[in-house]
């Protein structure tokens, strides 16, 4: 069952002449159970694309194109049931769980507070609930947790806290903006696999924002790479890692260090990553591109199906199965 269906995604901020476009016409989907990872470079609209989907766009945004959550679209929703929606369907984890917590309340207020208020359960309903959720995500002593403070958790356990409050209305959806941004390895490791283990029991649709290529494709299984506020790769995780379709995602993958070469200069992209706005009339990646010819420069490509796969290359038949994937080869 398809729970979320995204189509000709648009955000625009600004009016006139001053009209900064900033995801260009994105489309994709995510299955019950599924869990789609999105990568891509720093201002590509990543977290745009996930804010449009919870409804809380910039207060100066124009968002087009449709957004259906279980048959229903949301950019078509009025206020109350956009409230509705947001309160106990879909939820998000946001990168920095110290930013988006309030200092001067106690943990447990933080999660209680949503229940009671919107929810409708009684204080005591709401405590034993919280316990509950911070128990699923591997914090004990939850009595005592729920008096603590947010500086007196460690960021991983406060971005556990995060994880259960976002769980706490058992939402269909679960948007996650790079949850493991501030984190050591080894916590990136424990949080990840809360949130593999929660998705799987509960069956829900996961959206996981992350810069890790390998973080992406150890959870999700598919990844969509974004590029300027558009989509240039849709692809099963595994397939996207040994046989990219675009040269972007080739160059993703070249740019990642390696163990096994430390002596090795990293591969990078040439140029600079570019938003929406900023893009000509071709493929917005064409300058940066080495496989770039003059049909890339003036015709911009459309998503197209390559197997099971989607991409947006000129040249996608053409280089399949020839683009590098590792630094080394890549230099050789």
């Amino acid at each position: 069952m398809t729970v979320l269906d995204v189509r000709d995604l648009r955000l625009m901020i600004g009016s006139g002449a001053a009209t900064l476009t900033i995801i260009d016409g994105i489309s994709f989907s995510i299955e019950r159970g599924e869990a789609l990872g999105l990568v891509g470079e720093s201002g590509c609209g990543k977290s745009m694309t996930a804010r449009s989907i919870i409804g809380l766009p910039p207060p100066n945004a124009r968002v087009a194109g449709e957004i259906d959550f279980e048959g229903r679209d949301i950019l078509r929703m009025g206020s109350r049931e956009l409230r509705a929606y947001r309160a106990s369907q879909v939820a998000m984890i946001f990168q920095d769980p110290r930013a988006h917590t309030n200092p001067v309340h106690t943990i447990g207020d933080f999660l209680t507070e949503a229940q009671c208020e919107i929810g409708g359960v009684t204080r005591a309903a709401a405590r034993r609930r919280a316990i509950e959720l911070l128990a699923d995500v591997g914090i004990p002593d939850g009595e005592q947790r729920l008096a603590l403070y947010p500086h007196q958790l460690s960021g991983g356990l406060l971005q556990r806290v995060m994880i259960a409050s976002a769980l706490a209305a058992d939402p269909a959806l679960l948007l996650a903006d790079e949850p493991t941004t501030a984190l050591d390895v080894t916590t990136q490791a424990e949080v990840m696999a809360i949130l593999t283990r929660l998705r799987r029991e509960r069956d829900l649709a996961l959206l996981f924002i992350t810069h890790n290529l390998e973080l992406a494709a150890a959870t999700c299984d598919r990844t969509a790479v974004m590029y300027a506020g558009g989509l240039v790769e849709v692809q099963r995780s595994a397939a996207l890692h040994d046989a990219p379709l675009h040269p972007y995602t080739s160059g993703l993958l070249c740019a990642r260090p390696s163990i096994d070469h430390a002596d090795r200069r990293l591969v990078v992209i040439p140029g600079r990553p570019v938003s929406a706005f900023e893009t000509g009339p071709g493929c917005s990646f064409a300058p940066r591109c080495a496989y770039a010819e003059e049909r890339c420069r003036s015709e911009k490509p459309t998503r197209t199906a390559v197997g099971a796969a989607s991409v947006a290359c000129h040249r996608a038949a053409e280089l399949q199965g020839s683009l590098p994937i590792g630094s080394v080869e890549a230099a050789s």
